[in-house]
């Protein structure tokens, strides 16, 4: 494999302008769904491969709806209210901006709402929906993690303080109330919701830690910090993590497949790589490349794994051989 070029991606969209943010939906009735994120503007659309639809020929992208967004965007989570098969249809996901600001948008396809919140003091790094859709957790560099009641007032309800920036934070897909955020000194922490308490902690002894995501149950945590691969396992917490160096200059993010709860991609320098890793055989699967980063996001439950470079998505094909 050339180093620098890497695996040619699957399918590739272009755009105009440079995007800043991919996010698809990660909820199975919404999950043809994607977000892209411009420097002004956010749009929304539904992606469609022939293993769903053989009227499909390779890859099929339809934009349907715009919303503007005056300010860079940082990070985009999708609301696990979100589905076009009710009626009225609810299109809601949230978008962290450039000005310290989330914006909560939604959309019954005929009206649409943008709420503004305010709270935090510094860049906004990663956001997050629970379960339930009734909170949104953010982390920022203003050493907090906030807690949002969207549906109601849309204000901070709690406030988490940390030792330093928070640069990634995730709810338990399953487990409801549990809380993953990481920050930049390494440190990552479970909290519950309900109680406010941190009830696990964890330390990558690397930093910068820069991502951090859970995986599938067994449960299993994964960071990049300085460019490694770092794995916790639920049942070895007395143990020491495993290792893994895989981005000499840096890593960016790292992401667990929804489908194969022992495939990772992560991004990261030098020559803004994606990679695929097997964490259970430690190999690498795959290895593709991207331009000017811009997010990076799995398909709910098809072997794809997608990244924003410059003004094109990249989708590549994840074949668990």
């Amino acid at each position: 494999m050339n180093e620098t070029q890497g695996t040619p991606p699957t399918f590739q969209l272009h755009f105009s302008k440079q995007i800043y943010c991919v996010e698809l939906s990660p909820y199975e009735w919404s999950q043809h769904l994607i977000c892209i994120a411009l420097a002004e503007e956010i749009v929304i659309g539904t992606v469609k491969f022939q293993e769903e639809d053989e009227a499909v020929e390779d890859i099929a992208y339809n934009p349907f709806r715009t919303f503007r967004h005056d300010t860079r965007p940082h990070a985009i989570a999708w609301s696990p209210e979100t589905s076009l098969s009710v009626v009225p249809k609810v299109l809601m996901f949230c978008v962290a901006g450039a000005d310290f600001k989330i914006r909560l948008y939604s959309s019954d396809m005929n009206e649409n709402t943008v709420c503004e919140m305010e709270g935090h003091k510094d860049y906004v790094n990663s956001i997050c929906y629970e379960t339930e859709g009734e909170i949104l957790a953010s982390v920022s560099d203003d050493h907090t993690c906030k807690l949002w009641a969207v549906k109601e007032d849309e204000k901070s309800i709690s406030t988490f303080y940390l030792t330093s920036p928070g640069m990634s934070v995730h709810f338990h897909p399953e487990k409801s109330g549990k809380l993953l955020v990481g920050e930049k000194n390494g440190l990552i922490h479970m909290y519950d919701v309900r109680s406010q308490q941190v009830i696990m902690s964890l330390d990558a002894d690397n930093i910068p830690l820069m991502s951090i995501d859970w995986g599938p149950n067994p449960l299993k945590v994964v960071a990049m910090a300085a460019g490694k691969l770092i794995l916790w396992d639920k049942y070895k917490l007395r143990e020491p993590p495993d290792s893994k160096p895989l981005h000499i200059e840096g890593g960016l993010m790292v992401k667990f497949s929804p489908t194969y709860d022992h495939f990772v991609a992560s991004i990261g320098s030098p020559d803004n790589l994606l990679k695929v890793t097997n964490i259970k055989s430690d190999q690498e699967i795959l290895c593709g490349q991207v331009k000017l980063i811009g997010g990076m996001t799995w398909h709910y439950k098809l072997p794809y794994v997608c990244a924003a470079s410059d003004r094109e998505i990249r989708f590549w094909r994840v074949t668990s051989h």
